[in-house]
């Protein structure tokens, strides 16, 4: 996933998965994922939501160390489009 030309590599889907069910699975009620691409260590790390407003918040983030790559609804899996929240 996410194999283009901005990240150096790919991330697992099997990574990927298990992020999903990490958040699903937290008691912490998360409904959000956010997937952020560290620059310096070259790899990706998932970031959980509690509520969709705080995307605003995290696509602030994006700068030369860290870069919101994409977000996800924890439940339905689907996509969300971040441009939304820049």
């Amino acid at each position: 996933m996410f194999d283009t030309h901005n990240f150096s590599k790919s991330l697992d889907e099997d990574v990927f998965d298990n992020w999903l069910e990490a958040g699903r699975n937290s008691r912490l009620g998360y409904e959000y994922m956010v997937v952020v691409w560290l620059t310096m260590e070259e790899e990706y790390k998932p970031v959980y939501l509690e509520r969709r407003d705080q995307l605003s918040e995290l696509t602030d983030i994006s700068n030369l160390t860290e870069v919101v790559v994409a977000a996800y609804d924890l439940y339905s899996e689907s996509k969300i489009n971040i441009e939304e929240y820049k």
